[in-house]
């Protein structure tokens, strides 16, 4: 591998403290991870809010585990709740204690190892209807590599969990989750500062029509599906036959549509950010492309890619595990203590907001060698064995750990190393992407990218 200067690409750059109430509300709506402190990506617990407002950002993966693992049950996901609620009701995402159990044992045999490869086959075609369009294009065209991504990975959710969705499902949808990010950092802000409520807010009748507008949408899917003499074995069958072993009970329509909604947007949003990053990084680095694109043809042959050999592309998948550190997809989690609770010699008030800065948390200085600079080898295998649990969050962590990490992964891998057989990306415009926090962790005004075919 030919050596380059060391890649460090665009970054938020942290205020030198805590802003004050106005700076700190000014800051929030334009991208919350400018709120964010130095010390936020140096130390381990950092308190702030005052006695009235008491919030404390956690980095230190001692912590994050008491919060997420040991000390559960003592801190719960009040937050994320109340601003994903009306959207998601009360599905697997956003359902705690048994409610939260069942719904988990009913879709985990989707997600298990042996149930994965055969979509693989999926996964190629979505890539290769993304080559197809590019081809299409003239030589060097510019293309809004974000707003493909999210293209491709609907085709994944449409062929593979959600089958009855279609192209027009797919612009309902991404119009109403458009509106939804655009005035979400208001949303995160109101239930960060614990604020009412009916409190009027930017954006509420726009989020408000978004959430009647998705529900309705999958709801009609549902329907739909529900009058099928022979379903297909997907995600929404399985979700439908369910029942809790506890009570026997089966999950109505509204729940139908809360786990849909969940996997819909959990699944889909986060993989096309994690694949728009990783593909602007890789325009970057002409290095790791020729890596990659030499173990791709070694893996492959140059054929398309099967279920077996995936797990064969360690390089590619150490490109997309260092973009997830850079830009994870999902910058930030939060839980608020429900009782008084000692945490690492730290006090914890009922009532605390606990907020854990996934995009610091990856490029912390105490525990990151270089840590705003891109290099996959931190991912190697040996290299990974050592990074600890709780350091690393790009699908969470503890109990809560996203049930479609595996799935995820092997997705992006397989489209990436599709991409790579067949096209080049460049960068097209000088002014470098800012990310911003907006639920997912999007690139400011995009992400363009000059895509040549190969041959």
């Amino acid at each position: 591998m030919v050596r380059m200067p060391p890649l460090t690409p665009p970054r938020v750059v942290p205020p030198a403290s805590p802003l004050g109430r106005l700076a700190f509300i000014r800051a929030f709506v334009r991208n919350p991870l400018q709120v964010l402190p130095r010390a936020a990506y140096e130390e381990d617990f950092v308190a702030f809010g005052g006695a009235k407002l008491p919030r404390a950002w956690v980095t230190s993966p001692a912590l994050i585990k008491a919060v997420l693992l040991d000390e559960r049950e003592k801190f719960g996901k009040l937050t994320q709740i109340r601003l994903l609620g009306p959207l998601l009701g009360k599905g697997i995402l956003t359902s705690e204690g048994a409610d939260w159990k069942w719904q988990r044992q009913a879709v985990a045999p989707m997600f298990r190892p042996q149930e994965l490869a055969r979509f693989v086959p999926t996964f190629v075609r979505a890539a290769e209807d993304a080559l197809a369009r590019w081809r299409a294009m003239p030589p060097g065209s510019v293309q809004a590599i974000d707003e493909d991504m999210t293209r491709a990975t609907f085709e994944v959710i449409a062929a593979t969990l959600l089958p009855s969705a279609d192209e027009s499902f797919a612009r309902t949808v991404q119009g109403s989750v458009q509106s939804l990010q655009r005035f979400g950092p208001w949303g995160i802000l109101y239930a960060s500062m614990n604020l009412p409520p009916w409190l009027p807010q930017p954006g509420m009748f726009a989020q408000a029509r978004a959430v009647r507008i998705l529900r309705s949408t999958v709801a009609a899917l549902v329907r739909e599906r529900e009058g099928e003499s022979d379903p297909p074995d997907d995600l929404m069958r399985r979700l439908i036959a369910a029942r809790d072993p506890e009570t026997g009970r089966s999950m109505g329509e509204a729940q139908l549509v809360d786990n849909l909604l969940t996997f819909y947007l959990a699944g889909h949003e986060t993989t096309a950010k994690a694949l728009t990053w990783t593909l602007y990084l890789l325009a970057r680095s002409p290095e790791w492309t020729a890596a990659l694109e030499d173990e791709i043809e070694r893996v492959t042959g140059g054929a398309a890619i099967r279920g077996d050999q995936a797990a064969d592309l360690v390089k590619v998948q150490q490109v997309l595990k260092e973009s997830m550190r850079l830009y994870p997809p999902v910058p930030m989690m939060s839980r608020q203590a429900v009782a008084d609770a000692q945490i690492d010699g730290h006090a914890i008030r009922a009532g605390t907001s606990i907020l854990m800065p996934i995009y610091a948390i990856h490029r912390h200085a105490k525990r990151w060698d270089r840590p705003d600079e891109f290099d996959p080898a931190r991912f190697s295998p040996e290299r990974e064995a050592a990074i600890p649990r709780y350091q690393y969050m790009p699908f969470g962590a503890g109990p809560r750990l996203c049930i479609g990490m595996p799935f995820a992964m092997i997705e992006a891998t397989v489209i990436l190393a599709t991409f790579l057989q067949r096209a080049r990306f460049a960068l097209a415009r000088d002014e470098e992407p800012t990310p911003v926090a907006s639920v997912t962790l999007i690139p400011k005004g995009g992400m363009p990218l000059k895509v040549s075919m190969k041959g």
